[in-house]
Formats: structure tokens, C-alpha cells, sequence
């Protein structure tokens, strides 16, 4: 789930790398493996207000996971004696770059395969490397009296659908110089080699997760030789790189690695957070390199002699687009149990965490919509929710189709660009915005240990390549992060910045880093009152309130060239689909045994999860295209007999037990009893069978003795939700937060559900 937007940060990368360093400027430190050296960069010939970077390029943090360490944890680096040259980037993880067509579906992806490429010449499976970038002449006498030394450390967690990216694509010099801290990138094993699972122990999984631990204790480790705080490490990245992150937040085997976590657009309660049937996944590409065998140890075997190039030929995808292959699983170590249930111990909320969105993160899951510039008209509107519902929300699927098409129509101005809006609203708040609330609301209730902080990314950037009415779409809020717009890229065409952005820019990374050194975004360096252009600072006024859900103090920071920091984000339709939805899905629960899986309504959600596809033609018909691709059930899913899942144990029987997911799940049959009990069973069955007979017999008499009157109400059975219904249970949450004006009345939070008799859903 790249952007383009990322484009800026490769080039940056490009553009600082070709400065050559004098043999003068090649700091040497020595690590707990052996001694590197690195070089340094000058950045005052980009920017005059930046300060020199020294840079540590392709630092071994692991063994090569190959042969017999492939489908394995990731094992300690082996010593070295002589001076490693650390000036260039190592190879980065094995990943596909020459996709078909088919899976170039969206302009966007392949905007990002054409930046991509470049930086990706070298790829080899003995990728675990890490880079390490640190402002050059800081030092205790030197440093600023409002900083503290040694320097606050950044960890980024690259993002890429779980399949894609790498480290060393993001260049931390700008970051690290402006805002006097240590910035860390990694690779870590993504796709079938980081993420490939059994669910036994032939191949536990969430190899990537055990990596990225794996470089937090190397930082730990080491960071002090390059002028890190080991003990104040803030973790930050975007999308499925957020997600890793919340879920290291959730893992005891990351506990006291870090302290803090950014996360970017990403969460562990997304729908796309986890991988849904990994065994499946696993099973077909054994099938697919002939390693079918009869358990799933030889199977795993098998695998780990097959190149890599091979494995990644295979192509296996979900059923469902919105849904990941290979991805995290909860695997009963590193991920011990169900995200949201870790969320709400001790651990979760031990960390300081900012969080935030983009303001059209769902655009991605509309633009190639065919005709969508222009518009989504009323049928294709209620395609795209229809397909929505009937795969996330099938319990309650009349009910809340109605819900949600009339909870995101603009009643006021009803046309094809607002519902097209409406859709893009409903994929983020949905897919991003809503888990993030929930994520926020989760560690801030009662919590008064650490700090919890969420914003909104709302700029579109001057150099956006997406549709003019489009506003800051998914990852947009990257380049800002990095420090793009303070290195005067502005000789290549897609790269220019204004002096705004400059400005805004800045502003993020200062907020950013002070989180990193404090928990706290204002402290503790103010923001400055002019940058390089000679214009005020439009947040140096702009403090960042905390976000708060227990006493009504839910504060956000509006990140655009008119900031602000308003209450409640989204809060009616936030409301809509935490408090709203799980009210309509709670009559279908039936199911309260111990064995149930269905304990929680929030459960039945899953988030969403709708194709990509669904939608109307070009010519607003709103019939389905040839493009259009329904999502599959579980009866159209790929079926394979490959390897026999009677999993064969291959744990040492001495070791701790694993809460393996379903464990608690127990169906048992009962052996066959006594005869009299069988007896018994039949006499209370064929009694009640007589008397329900002797029930109806009497009510079907009394009905026929009354005058029939049926009125057009009820000609039919009324099984669909009625607009009013809904706008009569939006409009009690309403009033049960509005605020009282001066003449005693209600005054609402937002104007966008108008009464419009004349529109009925």
C-alpha cells in the first residue's frame, strides 16, 4: 500500500548518498560484533540550517536467515575482527517487483513500482541489516541546554502491503539533523519468507515481527556508541509498518525495548492487520513447488531447499483483495492472544503512543472505480456498500446497508461527487480512523502513566500526482515526516515543495522528535519562528492537546496550513459504527456457550473488507463493468489437498504450553450412556412436539373467527431497517453528547444529516 508520495524520500535518499565523504570524515565505532565504519554527509549544502549527519549503511543485526534458518527466528550476527565498511546500503529482503498486469490494478501502484525499481537493484535473501543515521558534532558540551544526551532514537518500521519495501528507501538525515535525535531504518523478511505459517510448530509464523525484536535489542545493545539513548527508543511507520508496531506494543518479547510508538495509518484491529487463513496459503505454495509431503514438518522441509526466486514466482492471493496472504498471525508467543483483548492489559498502555490518519487514507479503495473522477452514481453507490456489508456485516446485512447508506448520503447536496465522497469517508474512517479511536480510546481511558496523542493529516501536497479532488490521500503525510520539502528538490519535476510545506514540514518533525525525546509533541524544543523562506511559523502558538477518552477531552491536531487543534474527530460517525453497529448485530448473537465464538459483538465486525472493483461503469449506469470482481465466499475459495493438517508436534514436550489461537475452543462428544437417559430424551421430545401441535391448532382457529384487515404497511414482512429508525437512533447518540446553548437547546455537533422527507434509502 505504497504511495507515490514516497517518490520524494527515495530521491532525497539518492541526492545524499552521491555526496562523497573525505577520508577525513570516516567515523569509526565499535559495536558488540566488531568495529564499522561509516561516513559523513554535509547537509548545510542542502539546507544551511541543517547540522552534518554521520551514516552506519548496512549493519548486520542478524545471521543470514537462510537454509536451515529459513521459517526460523532470527539468530545473532557472527563477530567480526577487521573494520567493516558500512557506506553502502545492504541488499534488501526478497520481494516481487515484476508483477503482472492483473495486480497493477491501481494507478498508484504502479506510480510506485516505477520508483520503487530503481532502489531495489540488489535483493538477496541475507537481508537482515539495519542503517543508523546521528547528527556528527553533537556531544555533552556542545548540545543545545533544552536537549538531553545521549539522543533520543527513532526506529522506522517500513510499511508495503506486508510483501514490499525496505530500510534503506527511507534516508533519516534530515530527520536526524533537524531534530537532533538518532534515526534507525531496518529490513526485516516480509512476504512468504517473513510471514509464512502452519499455525504448528513446523512453522510458527510472524518471522518479520521476531526480526524487527531482533533489531530492538541490537539497538539496545549498541546504540550508546553512536550517541543513542538506549533507554528512550520511539518506534514509528506507516500502514502495515504501523500495524507491526501496535502489535510489538501487545508482545511481551518486545517489553522494555522501547518506550514509545508513532503510528502512521495503521493498527492491530484493521481488518487487513492480520492474515486470515495462513495454513491455506502455505499449503498452496507447497503445492505449487512440489513439496507436498505427509505432514507439515517434511512439507516446511521441503520449502526451505526451494530458491527463493522460486518461491516468490508462485502467485497466491487472497480471495478477498482486502485481506493480507502473508501477514502477522497470533501465533500465541509474539502475538499471545486476540489484538484487541492484549489492548486492554497493562503492557499496551505502558507506552507513550501518538497515532494518526490521513485525511482520504480510502481513497485507495476507490481509484479505479471506472468513472470515479467524475463521480459515483446512486446504483453504484449502493454497489459498493452492498458489497461491503454482505462481506463484513452478514449477520445484519439488510439492516445495515440502510445504515450505512444513510449514514454517509449528503442529504443537503445529493449528487454523484458527494456519494463518491461519502464512499471514500466510509473506506477511511472504517478501514483506518475508526480502530485508531478505538486503539486511542483503549490506552488514554484511566490512564494517567503515559500519554496518548492523535492527529489528522489534511494538506494535499503541491506535488500531489492524484485527481484535484482528492485531499491528502494515503501516506501523503510521509515526504513531511522525512524532511523532503528542507532539501531543495526542487530541480526534479515531481518533487517541488513550496515554502509553506517547508514550513509544515518542519513543524511535523519537530513535534515528532520531541515526542521521541519527552512523550509530550510541544516539548521539549518550542517550534521556530522562521524557517529558510523568511515566513512565520503558522504552529509556533499551536500547543497539542493530549487525547483523552474519560474526560471528554477526545483533542486532535489538524495538521494543514490552518492548524488547529479541535475535539472529537468524526465523533457522529466514529459513534455510528462503535456504538450504532454492534447494537444492530447483537440480536443475531446466539451462540453464549463457553465453546462460542462469538463473545464480543465488536468481534462480528472484523472491519471492513469489500472489493476494490465494485462499482458502477464509465458512463454513470452504475452496471457492473467487465472489471467488476465480486468478492468470493468461503465456498469459492481455493481449495487444496496438499499436506494432511494432522499436524505433527515438534515442540520439546518439556516446554511451556502455547496458547495457540482456538485452544480454549472445545467441542466434546459425549460417549454414548445409559439407555433410560436416551428414554428419557424421547418422552420430553414427542411431549413437546404434542403440545405445540394442541398451540398452533388454537391460535390458527382463533384467527380464522377475526375479520382479516390487512393495511399496505404491512402487505409485506418488514425485514429491512427503515430510514427513520435509523435517523432516530443517530439522533438519541446525538443528544446524548450535544451541548446545551444559551436558550436551553440542543446544539448538535455537525449539520450533514438534514431531514429530507422527500429521500428514502
Amino acid at each position: 500500500m505504497y504511495s507515490s508520495s514516497l517518490a520524494p524520500i527515495w530521491i532525497l535518499l539518492i541526492l545524499l548518498h552521491v555526496s562523497c565523504c573525505n577520508s577525513d570524515d570516516r567515523p569509526l565505532v565499535h559495536t558488540k560484533y566488531g568495529p564499522i565504519v561509516g561516513k559523513r554527509v554535509r547537509m548545510h549544502q542542502y539546507n544551511p540550517n541543517l547540522q552534518d549527519v554521520m551514516q552506519f549503511l548496512g549493519i548486520p543485526y542478524a545471521r543470514a536467515p537462510v537454509k536451515d534458518l529459513r521459517f526460523r527466528p532470527p539468530e545473532k550476527p557472527e563477530k567480526w575482527k577487521i573494520v567493516r565498511n558500512c557506506t553502502h546500503f545492504a541488499p534488501v529482503c526478497p520481494q516481487p517487483l515484476d508483477l503482472p498486469e492483473s495486480q497493477l490494478v491501481r494507478p498508484s501502484m504502479k506510480r510506485k513500482w516505477k520508483a520503487m525499481k530503481p532502489l531495489m537493484t540488489s535483493m538477496d535473501e541475507d537481508c537482515l541489516y539495519l542503517n543508523v543515521y546521528h547528527p556528527a558534532d553533537v556531544d555533552p558540551e556542545n548540545i543545545d541546554k533544552k536537549e538531553r544526551y545521549p539522543l533520543a532514537v527513532m526506529v522506522f518500521i517500513h510499511g508495503g502491503d506486508f510483501v514490499h519495501g525496505a530500510g534503506s528507501m527511507y534516508d533519516g538525515s534530515v530527520l536526524a539533523s533537524h531534530g537532533t535525535v538518532v534515526v534507525v531504518t531496518i529490513n526485516y523478511r516480509i512476504g512468504i519468507l517473513g510471514y509464512l505459517s502452519t499455525t504448528d510448530n513446523s512453522a510458527v509464523g510472524n518471522y518479520a515481527l521476531m526480526d524487527q525484536i531482533a533489531a530492538l535489542r541490537w539497538v539496545n545493545d549498541n546504540i550508546a556508541n553512536f550517541k543513542g539513548d538506549p533507554t528512550r527508543v520511539t518506534l514509528f511507520g506507516s500502514e502495515t509498518g504501523a500495524v507491526n508496531i501496535n502489535l510489538l506494543t501487545l508482545a511481551p518479547e518486545a517489553a522494555g525495548l522501547f518506550r514509545r510508538a508513532i503510528l502512521q495509518g495503521g493498527s492491530a484491529i484493521a481488518s487487513w492487520s492480520l492474515s486470515p487463513d495462513p495454513r491455506r496459503f502455505s499449503n498452496l505454495l507447497a503445492e505449487n513447488v512440489s513439496c507436498c509431503r505427509p505432514n507439515t514438518t517434511l512439507g516446511v522441509e521441503c520449502l526451505r531447499t526451494i530458491p527463493w526466486r522460486d518461491l516468490l514466482a508462485v502467485e497466491i492471493s487472497s480471495p478477498n483483495p482486502f485481506k493480507s496472504t502473508f501477514g502477522p498471525i497470533i501465533d500465541g508467543e509474539v502475538v499471545p492472544d486476540n489484538p484487541k483483548t492484549l489492548m486492554r492489559g497493562e503492557l499496551f498502555r505502558s507506552y507513550d503512543i501518538l497515532m494518526g490518519v490521513t485525511e482520504q487514507d480510502g481513497y485507495k479503495y476507490v481509484e479505479d472505480f471506472p468513472g470515479v473522477d467524475e463521480g459515483i452514481n446512486d446504483e453504484g453507490f449502493r454497489l459498493v456498500i452492498g458489497d461491503f456489508v454482505n462481506q463484513v456485516y452478514p449477520y445484519r446485512e439488510n439492516e445495515i446497508q440502510d445504515a450505512v447508506a444513510f449514514m454517509y448520503t449528503n442529504w443537503g447536496e445529493e449528487n454523484n461527487r458527494t456519494r463518491r465522497d461519502g464512499v471514500v469517508r466510509m473506506f477511511t474512517e472504517h478501514q483506518v480512523a475508526v480502530p485508531l479511536i478505538i486503539l486511542s480510546n483503549l490506552h488514554s481511558n484511566e490512564n494517567f502513566e503515559t500519554s496518548t496523542y492523535f492527529y489528522t493529516f489534511n494538506h494535499r501536497p503541491s506535488s500531489s500526482p492524484y485527481p484535484p479532488w482528492v485531499e491528502a490521500a494515503h501516506s501523503e503525510d510521509m515526504p513531511f515526516v522525512f524532511g523532503a520539502p528542507l532539501v531543495g528538490l526542487r530541480i526534479y519535476r515531481d518533487s517541488n515543495y513550496t515554502k509553506s510545506e517547508i514550513m509544515l514540514s518542519a513543524a511535523i518533525m519537530t513535534y515528532w522528535t520531541n515526542f521521541a525525546k519527552s512523550g509530550d509533541p510541544n516539548w521539549p524544543i518550542e517550534q521556530k519562528t522562521r524557517f529558510v523562506h523568511e515566513r512565520p511559523n503558522r504552529y509556533e502558538e499551536v500547543e497539542w492537546l493530549s487525547y483523552r477518552a474519560d474526560n471528554d477531552s477526545d483533542f486532535y491536531m489538524y495538521f494543514g496550513m490552518k492548524p488547529r487543534v479541535p475535539k472529537g474527530y468524526r465523533s457522529q460517525r466514529v459513534a455510528f459504527w462503535v456504538e450504532l453497529v454492534p447494537k444492530l448485530l447483537r440480536p443475531k448473537q446466539v451462540r453464549n456457550s463457553e465453546s462460542s465464538l462469538v463473545k464480543d459483538p465488536n468481534e462480528l465486525c472484523e472491519l471492513l473488507d469489500t472489493s476494490p472493483h465494485a462499482g458502477g461503469d464509465g458512463d454513470g449506469t452504475g452496471k457492473k463493468p467487465s472489471s467488476w470482481i465480486p468478492m468470493k465466499s468461503d465456498s469459492d475459495t481455493v481449495r487444496t489437498t496438499c499436506m494432511p493438517f494432522i499436524a505433527i508436534p515438534t515442540r520439546d514436550p518439556s516446554a511451556k504450553d502455547i496458547s495457540w489461537p482456538g485452544k480454549d475452543i472445545t467441542w466434546v462428544r459425549k460417549k454414548p450412556g445409559n439407555s433410560s437417559e436416551l428414554s428419557i430424551v424421547i418422552a420430553v421430545g414427542t411431549s413437546l412436539f404434542f403440545l405445540n401441535v394442541v398451540v398452533f391448532a388454537v391460535c390458527y382457529h382463533r384467527r380464522n373467527n377475526k375479520p382479516i384487515r390487512y393495511s399496505e404497511e404491512n402487505a409485506q414482512e418488514r425485514v429491512r431497517l427503515k430510514v427513520t429508525d435509523v435517523r432516530e437512533v443517530i439522533k438519541a447518540l446525538e443528544l446524548e453528547d450535544c451541548a446545551i446553548g444559551p436558550n436551553g437547546d440542543c446544539q448538535l455537533e455537525t449539520t450533514e444529516l438534514t431531514e429530507c422527507p422527500s429521500k428514502v434509502i
